[in-house]
């Protein structure tokens, strides 16, 4: 599958791959490094047309919404966006997604490319009554705006009031970029001050070319997975099927502000068990001694005995090619814990250690006057 930037990515010199089977931009020209520095220093633009977007309506959408997700739904001021997961009946997770709330019989749900036809479907089944479900992600198209410069971009092609008392995870929608009708959110996947943009479909390739034009004199770049993965992973944010996991239970994560104890929420009981027999799973960020980085399935030892896997490896373009990630073990570890790491059948060993995340220091929640 393509996105209806295709074309653009393309003529931009993309080098195109498969992901989550779309067609989707890995670099461009300049390469993962400068993109990636890009959006540290400037603003970098993110094609994310191909994630799924629901909207969830009618009388009972707030309590079927909180009774699937496990933050707080039920304390959510309208107008305000909020990270959660959406979990399976044994604990693990079905999707990590962004919940919006218009009001309280309005709702629009963001979730990941790969698990769209799947998360429609459990909607689908735990919808009651008057609730309705709609797949809008064909007509929908998704830009991330990300970076330092991202508030001056929104200014010029928005104006300046529609920043003023912005808070993160605050959108405003029928914003106008231009003559673009968009959803302005205060949110995004790299640490950075910035805002996802969702728009009719219709409008993307003019919107993503408006953003770049205005971007241009703050130095604005388009940007790909590879610059995203790594900006993600020193930002200390989760991808799905790594980090997280439908056969994973969701506890013991640098991830534990998406839980809210107090309200009952699908693979509550079993997570309540899991705890109490004892978890076998504790996602952890760590960084490699040397330029060496370990690699995604990579086996993790203490002292000699394998104890986890490597789910997530990058090279930290922000920490001079400091190779960074997460694992997941069977067992607690201490910020400092020294690990070793091997490819499973090689006899090579690297080192590392247990470190804290984020890895870099996030923007995002700073004032936007800071930025303008």
């Amino acid at each position: 599958m393509r996105t209806v930037l295709y074309d653009e990515h393309v003529k931009l010199g993309g080098k195109m791959v498969d992901f989550a089977g779309w067609e989707m931009p890995l670099w461009y020209k300049k390469g993962q490094s400068a993109e990636h520095h890009a959006t540290r220093n400037a603003a970098g633009l993110f094609d994310i047309c191909h994630m799924g977007e629901f909207d969830i309506t009618g009388k009972g959408s707030r309590e079927m919404m909180a009774g699937l997700l496990t933050n707080d739904v039920l304390g959510m001021d309208e107008g305000q966006a909020m990270y959660n997961f959406m979990l399976n009946e044994k604990g693990g997770v079905i999707d990590d997604c962004i919940i919006y709330k218009f009001n309280d019989e309005k709702w629009m749900l963001v979730v990941n490319a790969g698990n769209i036809a799947e998360d429609y479907d459990w909607l689908k089944k735990n919808a009651t009554g008057d609730v309705s479900v709609l797949n809008k992600s064909d007509s929908t198209a998704k830009l991330d705006l990300q970076g330092p410069s991202a508030p001056k971009i929104v200014r010029d092609l928005a104006g300046s009031e529609v920043l003023e008392k912005f808070g993160f995870f605050r959108f405003r929608d029928n914003v106008m970029m231009k003559d673009i009708p968009v959803l302005l959110s205060r949110t995004g996947y790299t640490g950075e001050i910035g805002f996802e943009i969702y728009c009719d479909v219709k409008y993307a390739v003019k919107l993503w070319n408006m953003l770049l034009d205005a971007g241009g004199k703050y130095g604005i770049e388009p940007c790909g997975l590879g610059a995203r993965d790594s900006l993600r992973t020193e930002a200390g944010l989760p991808l799905h099927g790594h980090e997280i996991h439908p056969d994973i239970p969701a506890l013991d994560t640098p991830w534990g502000f998406v839980f809210e104890w107090d309200h009952d929420f699908n693979g509550k009981s079993a997570l309540l068990k899991v705890k109490s027999d004892g978890n076998k799973n504790h996602t952890l960020p760590f960084v490699m001694n040397g330029r060496s980085k370990a690699m995604h399935g990579w086996n993790v030892n203490l002292d000699g005995k394998k104890i986890g896997h490597v789910v997530s490896g990058v090279i930290s373009p922000t920490l001079n090619n400091k190779p960074i990630g997460f694992l997941i073990a069977e067992m607690p570890l201490e910020q400092g814990a020294k690990l070793t790491f091997n490819e499973e059948g090689k006899t090579r060993i690297l080192e590392g250690e247990i470190s804290a995340s984020p890895f870099v220091k996030p923007t995002s929640r700073m004032k936007m006057k800071n930025f303008l």
